[in-house]
């Protein structure tokens, strides 16, 4: 486990949100500039934030190929919970609440446990997006595996079925506050 960010893509994403929020709390959608983040984009999906009487939903508007391919699903224009991933999409969903709720950037590491023993680490950063600089209504996420190569991801992924998920271990999960302190 790591301090905030393991990941370099998500260090990536997260340091052109930064630059795309300025001296505002969050940036907005368009200030998010994909030709920025080009290589980190196979890893990043925007949700949509929906409410209704029963509460806060996310609607996926954009996903990854990299997210498609390692989840095994087709997550654009899908509700979040819809996706069933072994339980892992409410881990996700705890993510993406936390974000909108806080209005800043939160970060999870959870090691996912198949039932062949295999075993997954996957870090979540979550980043709200506001049109009016108030209310959050998109998520600008990236997900990352913690492997030691693409090739070690390469060799298990194949073998994992998400729905027999044994176990889901979070490791952290972490609100990164927008506390600015001059150096």
């Amino acid at each position: 486990m790591h301090l905030v960010l393991s990941s370099r893509r998500n260090t990536a994403v997260f340091a052109h949100w930064l630059h795309a929020r300025g001296d505002r709390e969050m940036p907005a959608r368009q200030d998010v500039d994909p030709n920025k983040i080009k290589a980190e984009l196979p890893y990043v999906y925007i949700a949509q934030v929906m409410t209704d009487d029963d509460g806060i939903w996310f609607k996926f508007r954009l996903m990854g190929n990299n997210i498609v391919q390692n989840f095994k699903i087709q997550g654009s224009e899908h509700i979040l919970l819809d996706l069933q991933i072994g339980g892992w999409e409410e881990e996700w969903r705890k993510n993406l609440l936390c974000a909108v709720k806080a209005r800043m950037a939160v970060v999870d590491e959870a090691t996912i446990h198949g039932e062949t023993g295999i075993e997954l680490n996957i870090e979540h950063l979550a980043l709200p997006l506001s049109e009016d600089g108030i209310k959050v209504d998109r998520v600008l996420g990236a997900i990352d595996f913690l492997t030691k190569s693409e090739n070690d991801l390469a060799l298990v992924l194949p073998q994992l079925t998400w729905s027999t998920i044994n176990q889901i271990e979070l490791e952290k999960r972490i609100i990164i506050s927008n506390l600015r302190i001059q150096l």
